[in-house]
């Protein structure tokens, strides 16, 4: 299996360096556009000025972290979506099992690869800014670093799995928006059920429970500790929930794809448990609670949405039976709940 590694990874060198290369250059262009905290040499050491504003350095290096391991599943595992080469990779003399162990490996190989020196040219901008690294205390830049391919490697992980459930290129990545974004919405109805949380507890709920949102919640805090101050709090549910659900996502990776996606499959309607036949009656349901009960004619928006979903689904405007019943019963349990938690 190293030896297969090896020979994918070489092949995807070439690739990987360009965009490196045009991600660093991008990161410079960055850098040199940024402000940091400094002192001037007649203030005292407790006194901060900010030259032309106060730029947070990991926002950057999280939001391009977050493009970097939603590409990645894209670019290593879209060859599912094209017969030709499902037939080539498939009838290598190699375990399914093993063959998706490599690819995963390798695109965890290229986040690194594509992420690290980024980290380092931040870095070593930051380090050699005068006066800064008495402002700043960059131990935490290292400790970043850590968590930031911690985290990268969950949301990879989660990615990828509903990524590969789709047979088109297009459904697998309609699966990785709505899967990313469906615990939010879950948790934002949880919330008025339970907790009857008014509206801006709900909204912030809903951006703990955002499968990329550790990242963001990480720069806030390190950023926070970095400079001495304040730091924000971490919801420790919404990632342990995040971590759950990446885990599992990537166990189940392994196990569905080496078991099944035969060639015959390729571009053929995605029916898999994990994808819209559950994804769009469960976002039906949850939808009707985002939205205020004055504004009842969106609702007429939201089932048309879903109807455009099943569309997709079954690449046509003439759903099955089935589909319609699943679309009805969605919406009528949506604003039965809707209802409910607006009169309770």
């Amino acid at each position: 299996m190293k030896k297969v590694f090896l020979y994918y990874f070489r092949r995807r060198i070439p690739a990987i360096l360009i965009l490196m290369v045009a991600l660093s250059i991008m990161t410079i262009i960055i850098q040199a556009q940024s402000s940091f905290i400094s002192y001037s040499q007649t203030q005292e050491v407790s006194q901060r000025t900010e030259i032309h504003g106060q730029t947070n350095p990991f926002i950057y290096l999280s939001v391009l972290a977050c493009v970097i391991v939603s590409v990645i599943p894209i670019l290593e595992f879209s060859f599912k979506m094209k017969r030709r080469s499902v037939d080539l990779y498939y009838s290598l003399p190699i375990k399914r099992i093993k063959f998706y162990i490599v690819k995963y490996c390798v695109g965890l190989a290229e986040f690194a690869i594509l992420f690290i020196p980024q980290w380092l040219i931040s870095f070593i901008w930051l380090a050699t800014t005068p006066s800064v690294t008495t402002v700043y205390d960059m131990s935490y830049y290292l400790y970043y670093l850590l968590a930031a391919i911690g985290f990268g490697i969950m949301v990879f992980s989660f990615e990828t799995f509903f990524f590969t459930m789709g047979n088109a290129l297009v459904d697998g990545i309609i699966f990785m928006v709505l899967a990313s974004c469906f615990l939010p919405t879950l948790m934002n109805v949880m919330y008025s059920l339970i907790l009857k949380a008014d509206t801006s507890d709900r909204t912030l709920y809903m951006r703990w429970f955002f499968m990329y949102s550790p990242f963001f919640d990480l720069s806030v805090n390190f950023y926070s500790k970095m400079v001495s101050t304040t730091s924000s709090s971490i919801n420790v549910l919404g990632l342990v929930l995040n971590l759950a659900l990446a885990s599992l996502a990537i166990l189940a990776f392994f196990f569905i794809n080496s078991e099944r996606n035969n060639a015959e499959l390729v571009g053929d309607e995605s029916d898999s448990v994990f994808g819209y036949k559950v994804l769009i009656p469960l976002y039906m349901v949850t939808s009707f609670k985002l939205i205020s009960s004055s504004i009842s004619a969106l609702w007429v928006v939201i089932g048309l949405a879903g109807y455009l979903f099943y569309c997709v689904y079954r690449k046509s405007f003439r759903i099955k039976r089935h589909d319609i019943i699943s679309l009805g019963v969605s919406i009528i349990i949506g604003v039965l709940i809707a209802i409910f938690i607006w009169q309770f």
